[in-house]
């Protein structure tokens, strides 16, 4: 059975959130979900016009002539089923970083350690954003969605910093020092 397209329960839920045309969309997209999910904006207004064939959105004018679109009754059906579905497969993840690493006999320790390094400045970038995104999320009136948004951003910051802690653990491994759980493991 082909996986099912994730982008439409998406796009179905930032039209549920108030994002009524493709422009709110793209820029919550682009400041919130694709920090957990990939959303090309190529992929918004076909999945928009699939959604209106299936009768789960409507298309709708404003004065300028923008499209903007609402859900239906059974739109509203198809997220609340799809939200309550529960998940029964972790994600996989695609990180070239650990794919090279995998490889790395073929290239110096000096040259492994810099990759690592230059991974932790761009997870710090992100935990910083992730900050930034909170201060906005705090900051903004109360909302419904508020709580959740901050749970999915605890998750992003908390697996951050964890793979912070995993590259200095790394970078500390491949220089000749045994990391902590290593250590502990001697001394047992």
């Amino acid at each position: 059975m082909p996986k099912e397209n994730m982008t439409r329960y998406a796009i179905l839920g930032l039209l549920a959130s108030g994002c009524t045309s493709g422009y709110e969309m793209k820029h919550t997209i682009d400041t919130s979900l694709n920090h957990f999910w990939k959303i090309s904006f190529g992929q918004v207004y076909p999945m928009l016009k699939t959604l209106a064939q299936e009768g789960l959105i409507e298309e709708t004018s404003e004065g300028d002539d923008r499209k903007t679109f609402i859900l239906t009754p059974d739109g509203e059906a198809a997220l609340r089923r799809w939200v309550e579905e529960p998940t029964t497969e972790l994600p996989v993840q695609r990180n070239e970083l650990l794919l090279k690493l995998y490889f790395a006999r073929h290239e110096s320790k000096e040259t492994t350690i810099q990759k690592i390094d230059q991974h932790a400045a761009l997870l710090r970038e992100r935990l910083e954003t992730y900050h930034m995104i909170e201060q906005t999320i705090r900051a903004s009136p109360e909302t419904n969605e508020a709580m959740y948004w901050l749970l999915t951003l605890d998750y992003g910051k908390r697996k951050t910093q964890a793979l912070l802690e995993w590259c200095a653990a790394s970078i500390q491994t491949l220089e000749g020092g045994k990391d902590d759980e290593t250590r502990d493991r001697d001394t047992e």
